[in-house]
């Protein structure tokens, strides 16, 4: 297991730290504040959190990060929700997807996450993938296979790169009233 990997695996079960930090940089999501499931509110809400919790943890952490272009895939443009960056080395080791279960949308956002890693010199070690529902519906993983290759429109088909791991966890929301409000993580594969 990479340290990164180890780092962020760190990070999600330690509950107390990622509610510090949830408190600290986006208290919208606490359920003493909350937010309701209005546009793209909870995921902006979302991928701000992904990159207060790299900066807590020592990383440079970017959100909306556009990744360079891989030459394959030259007409997929690709924005992360965020990139952790590590310090000593600049260069991104881990990219993160965080979106709202669906069957289409998970699989498309994975295949985002393995063209962006194959547009760096250096693959991410992780590219991780969190699926946020509410405490209780069903998140269903059967679909997951980290060496599964998915079809790109306008270019050859992808396959996550051989030094990248793969990680798909539940942001798992809560609901007081009609606001939504982040619990914990859980991890899925």
């Amino acid at each position: 297991m990479s340290e990164t990997l180890c780092n962020v695996n760190r990070v999600i079960n330690n509950d107390a730290f990622v509610q510090e930090v949830l408190h600290r940089d986006v208290p919208m999501l606490s359920s003493d504040w909350g937010t309701k499931d209005k546009d793209a509110l909870l995921h902006t809400l979302g991928i701000n959190f992904f990159s207060a919790l790299a900066r807590a943890a020592g990383y440079i952490g970017l959100a909306e990060f556009p990744i360079p272009r891989a030459q394959q895939w030259q007409r997929k443009l690709v924005r992360v929700d965020s990139a952790w960056f590590d310090r000593a080395n600049r260069r991104p080791v881990v990219l993160v997807e965080f979106e709202r279960f669906s069957l289409d949308t998970v699989l498309e956002k994975l295949t985002n996450l393995y063209v962006a890693a194959h547009g760096f010199e250096v693959a991410p070690d992780l590219l991780l993938l969190c699926i946020w529902a509410l405490d209780g519906d069903p998140v269903d993983t059967k679909w997951f296979d980290p060496n599964r290759s998915f079809t790109v429109p306008g270019g050859p088909m992808v396959r996550r790169p051989e030094l990248s791991s793969v990680m798909v966890i539940q942001a798992v929301f809560g609901r007081q009233s009609d606001a939504l409000h982040f619990v914990r993580f859980r991890r899925l594969a």
